[in-house]
């Protein structure tokens, strides 16, 4: 079965500081943020704030809570709509634990056609969210895959294109983009809108090196489906197996242990307990030959989750505005 729309969830990250830098973002919390809700990511923006100007990250994770253990492939991130207020927007992919003093990277922009262009045409003259921070934060690279539309990310009337840059330059006014292939339609001013894409080719709950200690237990963990990391229950994690005979006790990093001991005789699968699913799935068959007492397995988990860094800027001297916004799209395929 495919992955459904309603399965695609934003959370929040469990740190959060405007004060203390390594304090903000971190690892995956396991509740959500609804859309639309007010405040479910940013604080609101102060009068002193928008006098004087401010920059402020946020960390969010798209997490894939489904069931099934199937990857979201050819996943593409942008951002689809401008900030109404007089404050933009940008995002930028992270890392499944790092904090804003940790942030690389470079931000994904998003901004209007200048002017109308025609069908055929392979470049475009971009009006960006206060384009004079937008020529030192080069939202806009060659090579970007960049989303040209006049509809909603979501599907309707009009037209959607994919193109990749070629060569970009930054302007006072605007920024002038070159690409490949050349635009199929014609676009006009009034709803066109040019996202830099993020793309990722998939999404899953993942685990990786394998480490096992023993001088005659062995664990098969070549073959797929031994070692499941899921999709809906797992995090970011180091964990160790740790064996009394042919049973194990099982900590996390973060975690510590965990109140269940298994065996090499079953399969063995830990509950989340903010999921109620399992973290990971050892299989029996994996298991071959005798464990020692204190013979020991190492492995990572990884979330089936996207870390995006947001960063709002709201320049100096902006004015109020009631429920302000921005929207992240993510396209992706299952099968």
């Amino acid at each position: 079965m495919p992955i459904l729309d309603n399965e695609i969830l934003w959370r929040p990250a469990t740190l959060m500081s405007d004060a203390i830098p390594a304090q903000n973002g971190g690892r995956m919390a396991f509740s959500q943020l609804v859309s639309g809700v007010k405040n479910n990511l940013f604080p609101d923006v102060s009068q002193a704030e928008r006098l004087a100007g401010a920059v402020k990250w946020r960390k969010a994770f798209i997490h894939l809570n489904s069931a099934q253990d199937a990857a979201l492939l050819n996943v593409r991130l942008f951002l689809d709509a401008l900030t109404p207020a007089g404050d933009f927007v940008l995002f930028q992919p992270g890392t499944a634990t790092d904090t804003q003093d940790q942030i690389t990277g470079r931000p994904y922009g998003i901004g209007t056609l200048f002017a109308p262009v025609a069908g055929g045409a392979s470049q475009i003259r971009v009006v960006c969210e206060h384009n004079g921070e937008y020529t030192s934060l080069q939202p806009f690279r060659v090579g970007d895959l960049v989303r040209v539309a006049d509809r909603p990310s979501t599907g309707g009337i009009g037209n959607e294109e994919w193109v990749t840059l070629t060569g970009v330059s930054y302007g006072a006014d605007y920024a002038t983009l070159d690409f490949s292939p050349a635009l199929a339609n014609a676009y006009g001013t009034q709803a066109t809108l040019v996202s830099a894409v993020y793309q990722q080719a998939s999404v899953a709950g993942a685990w990786s090196n394998p480490v096992i200690t023993s001088a005659t237990g062995t664990c098969d963990t070549a073959t797929v489906g031994n070692l499941i990391a899921h999709n809906k229950g797992a995090i970011e994690q180091s964990w160790t197996l740790t064996f009394t005979g042919q049973g194990f006790n099982v900590s996390g990093n973060t975690v510590g242990a965990l109140p269940s001991m298994g065996s090499t005789s079953a399969d063995f699968a830990p509950v989340n307990p903010a999921t109620g699913t399992p973290y990971f799935t050892a299989k029996a068959a994996a298991w071959g030959r005798a464990f020692q007492v204190n013979d020991s397995l190492r492995f990572d988990t990884h979330p089936a989750a996207i870390p995006v860094w947001y960063r709002r800027q709201v320049p100096a001297g902006s004015s109020s505005l009631a429920n302000d916004f921005a929207s992240l799209a993510i396209h992706g395929e299952s099968a």
